[in-house]
């Protein structure tokens, strides 16, 4: 599994083969899911992100507002080549989301992003405190 780095803004093809080991992986994840680069190129994404405008090729910083990425933690994540998190509420979904940047190990040019909507779990936590 051999994925090139290369200069400037562009993000080297995906291996079929690393394409393959993120579907098997995350295909099925409840929530949505991308494979970035770290020019910000989604290079693989789960059908919940698609679904969503997610697709290969464009920038994930294109996608929704940029009130929504004020939060990434992208940069930092590929800098310190260590799992990122970050738990907020995102006002233009009207959700709590509990969000990741993680680092490919062998491979620091990329990582994953997924949020989990916590909303729901996040309300009954706050029932139970004001008990």
């Amino acid at each position: 599994m051999s994925e090139g780095r290369t200069k400037g803004d562009q993000a080297p093809e995906l291996s079929q083969e690393m394409k393959q080991y993120f579907r098997t992986y995350w295909g099925n994840f409840p929530f949505p899911v991308m494979l970035v680069h770290r020019t910000r190129i989604i290079m693989e994404r789960n059908a919940l992100a698609e679904a969503l405008g997610c697709v290969p090729g464009a920038r994930c910083s294109d996608q929704g507002t940029k009130e929504s990425h004020k939060g990434c933690l992208a940069n930092l994540a590929l800098r310190e080549q260590s799992a990122q998190r970050r738990v907020g509420y995102l006002k233009e979904f009207g959700m709590i989301l509990d969000a990741y940047w993680i680092p490919l190990v062998d491979f620091p040019d990329y990582f994953l992003h997924f949020s989990i909507d916590i909303t729901e779990y996040a309300a009954e936590h706050m029932k139970l405190v004001e008990l």
